[in-house]
């Protein structure tokens, strides 16, 4: 109980100096959010030794940077993302992102019979993005008899 309650606040503590270095993100400087990153994983991995610290390190930096080769038209899907899972660090931000497109490419392609419930799910569900509108609409789409997902 009290390792899990020292985990606990470690990945707190994380996720407060990661919102808040990214709070300073737009009047701040790559190499600010880098140091960010090696803050929170130290927090987060430490206990773990120097590889999972490095690890940690690699796999948000790349996901940093990744987030930042994003079209255009993902723009909105990044902004959202960033906000709503920001505090569990960028791989989840860019898994978000990635997990939003593919669903919306999804449900670009469903039949023109799920039209109306694709409609109903976008205006109830819309904000929260294109991953929580598909599975409303398989959701449905299975209360109804439907064949499955679409």
């Amino acid at each position: 109980m009290r390792l899990r309650f020292a985990l606990f606040g470690r990945r707190l503590l994380a996720a407060l100096l990661l919102s808040a270095c990214l709070v300073r993100a737009d009047v701040s400087e790559e190499a600010d959010l880098r140091e960010a990153i090696v803050l929170a994983c130290h927090y987060e991995m430490g206990e773990f030794g120097v590889a999972a610290v490095q690890d940690c390190i690699e796999s948000e930096t790349t996901a940093l940077t990744a987030l930042s080769a994003y079209s255009d038209p993902a723009r909105p899907i990044v902004t959202r993302c960033t906000r709503d899972m920001q505090h569990h660090g960028w791989a989840m931000v860019k898994a978000c992102v990635d997990q939003d497109l593919a669903a919306e490419d999804a449900l670009q392609h469903y039949p023109s019979e799920y039209q109306s419930l694709l409609a109903s799910c976008r205006a109830q569900l819309g904000k929260q993005g294109a991953t929580k509108v598909r599975a409303c609409v398989d959701q449905k789409v299975s209360a109804q008899g439907g064949a499955g997902k679409p």
